[in-house]
């Protein structure tokens, strides 16, 4: 067997895979309509009380893709019919347990599904709560200014998943995560550098200055917390799919449900309350609604941006599903990675492109994250210094190798498959290795 010793293992690539690309595809362009609504009237409040009902109506799509899942296993079930009836009555005994399963578990499902709507319906009206507040619908902080979210996104989610789903944490987890909090710390300064630069250009005096400061501030705390709350989300959302057996339609269906009682809450104040827009005075936010679409290009944006939330919302899901929340950090990441692009070289005309040392460290504190986060969900596995080790990949070949050795298979495993012999050895030198489980133990709500 050749002993050669290989650094970079990768998984092989399948299907499930090019969820993250879609999802790539739909955030830049979920990035770009917003750049553009964002170029119109700032001092507009319906535009993103408007946009809550879109996502309103984006989510009850999943309908769709539902029925025909639903449909599609009807079917199935009535093909089974004929050899369900010859089971007799240890096939009967078998459906009044699971029925009787399904019953104890309807009421932490109930449960779960108020909180997932709930924590989602919140992150939506934090930063409009901000803007009635502030009587304009502009961001306090620029959103080149903002890449922190994505590290403190990426954070939540690892300690979240830790913590919730008791999933044990080895040593590639932990280099992962040095590497988030290195990048954390350097792109805190980075952007409180922009923010107060910000802050303090033009002529404006000394006092605006900070309270434009204190107001950045303000608005990052929020986000920060809108953040935190989309993690939970996520969490809640992968507990929904193991335990409870929900399909990501039905689920983001049932949450647009509930979060429609929540939106007609919500809007029940702003019936009554009245706001200032440019020269009009007392207007009610639903009167607004109709500048937005003074131009009727608008309608078209609309309903492209409807749509598209829609499927941006359900690929998160699907990754959830088919891989882990912690693996929504690597969408994410691209996804702000896209903002980041298209924020500094999509500009309006007449305008310079500015490419600064801030830009330099941005773009490696991006390529870093990328780069932990595979690591961190084994995308790649770095074989130096027992990184390696307990990786699925990793155990995978041992337990390979073991069988091999004891004479269940039959061909002889070469270095091609995965890793060599010899780095086995090394590994084990390294790190104790024993067989780990890969059983998730669900924390109960």
């Amino acid at each position: 067997m050749n002993s050669e010793k290989k650094y970079f293992l990768f998984p092989k690539p399948h299907f499930n895979h090019l969820f993250f690309l879609f999802y790539f595809i739909s955030s830049i362009l979920k990035q770009y309509i917003l750049k553009l609504m964002k170029e119109g009237d700032v001092y507009n409040l319906s535009i993103p009380i408007f946009k809550l009902y879109i996502y309103e109506i984006g989510d009850f799509l999943s309908i769709i893709p539902y029925l025909i899942l639903k449909k599609k296993t009807k079917s199935l079930n009535i093909a089974k019919s004929n050899d369900d009836d010859n089971k007799g009555n240890d096939y009967y005994i078998y459906n009044d347990i699971k029925i009787e399963q399904y019953n104890k578990n309807k009421k932490p499902t109930i449960i779960n599904l108020f909180i997932i709507s709930l924590v989602n319906f919140l992150a939506l009206i934090s930063t409009i709560i901000f803007y009635l507040a502030e009587g304009k619908q502009k961001m306090a902080v620029e959103q080149g200014y903002l890449n922190i979210l994505l590290v403190f996104n990426i954070i939540f989610l690892f300690l979240l998943t830790k913590f919730m789903l008791n999933i044990e944490l080895f040593f590639h987890h932990y280099f992962s995560l040095i590497i988030f909090i290195i990048c954390l710390i350097v792109t805190i300064a980075i952007d409180f550098i922009a923010i107060n630069e910000s802050a303090y250009s033009g002529d404006k005096d000394a006092s605006k200055s900070k309270s434009e400061l204190i107001n950045s501030v303000l608005y990052l705390v929020i986000r920060i917390f809108a953040v935190l709350l989309y993690s939970i989300e996520n969490i809640l959302a992968k507990i929904m799919f193991l335990k409870y057996y929900y399909s990501p339609y039905l689920l983001l269906l049932m949450k647009a449900t509930i979060k429609l009682l929540f939106l007609i809450i919500f809007s029940i104040p702003l019936c009554i309350v009245r706001f200032d827009y440019g020269e009009k005075k007392d207007i009610l936010i639903f009167s607004m609604i109709s500048y937005i679409f003074d131009k009727k290009i608008h309608i078209l944006t609309y309903i492209i941006y409807l749509i598209n939330h829609f499927f941006y919302n359900i690929l998160n899901y699907l990754i959830i599903d088919k891989f882990s929340p912690a693996h929504t950090a690597i969408a994410y990441i691209f996804e702000y990675f896209a903002i980041f692009l298209i924020n500094t070289f999509i500009i309006k005309t007449g305008e310079k492109i500015i490419v600064d040392y801030k830009f330099g460290v941005r773009l490696v504190m991006y390529i870093l994250l990328i780069i932990a986060s595979l690591i961190f969900n084994e995308f790649v596995v770095i074989n130096v210094c027992g990184l390696a080790n307990n990786t699925k990949l990793f155990l995978d070949y041992k337990e390979k190798n073991d069988l091999n050795l004891i004479g269940e298979l039959n061909n002889e495993i070469t270095p091609d498959d995965l890793i060599s012999e010899d780095n086995i050895e090394e590994n084990n030198r390294n790190s104790a290795v024993g067989k780990k489980e890969n059983n998730i133990e669900l924390t109960e709500l």
